[in-house]
């Protein structure tokens, strides 16, 4: 498992860190809870909703009610359907000058066990879920089956609208 440090001064962290993510499935915690992660050996489901993050522990997360750990889904981001919903989900919001975040890239191993939020049925859209930008791995993700973990801290917040978020042209 490689690991990663970045340290962002100040912009749209998201826009930094795109091409780091561009291609991936990945997980993303607040620092704090590295070290019980590191501990545990393993991401566990938020099933009860007692581990701390913005992503659906208080909410009804389709994701964390099928046991499931959720991850961001960027293999295809720059394709016309994520593109319309990348905005509802931003994996920086946990990010801030005071707190960073842990980002733990998957390996291509956990893709055939990922559930896609795409194809979902109507009635399962009661509850939280972002069609196209978010899969959910069914039970813990042991760190074995993880490629980078990548250590984010910030000086300085300036969000920009994610939606606007194109692939640049090269």
């Amino acid at each position: 498992m490689k690991t990663i440090k970045i340290h962002i001064e100040k912009g749209d962290a998201l826009q930094q860190l795109m091409p780091i993510l561009e291609g991936k499935v990945f997980h993303v915690s607040k620092s704090k809870n590295w070290t019980k992660i590191e501990k545990l050996g393993k991401i566990i489901p938020n099933e009860n909703g007692d581990l701390e993050t913005s992503f659906g522990s208080s909410r009804n997360s389709f994701f964390k009610n099928k046991g499931c750990v959720s991850v961001f889904d960027y293999r295809n981001i720059h394709e016309d359907k994520p593109q319309e919903h990348i905005w509802k989900l931003e994996p920086t919001s946990l990010l801030t000058p005071e707190g960073g975040i842990v980002i733990f890239v998957l390996s291509e191993e956990t893709y055939s066990k990922l559930i896609p939020s795409e194809g979902l049925k109507e009635e399962d859209f009661n509850q939280m879920v972002v069609p196209y930008v978010e899969a959910g791995y069914p039970g813990a993700i042991e760190l074995s089956l993880i490629d980078e973990v990548i250590f984010v801290t910030m000086d300085e917040i300036d969000k920009i609208y994610l939606g606007s978020y194109k692939k640049p042209k090269i």
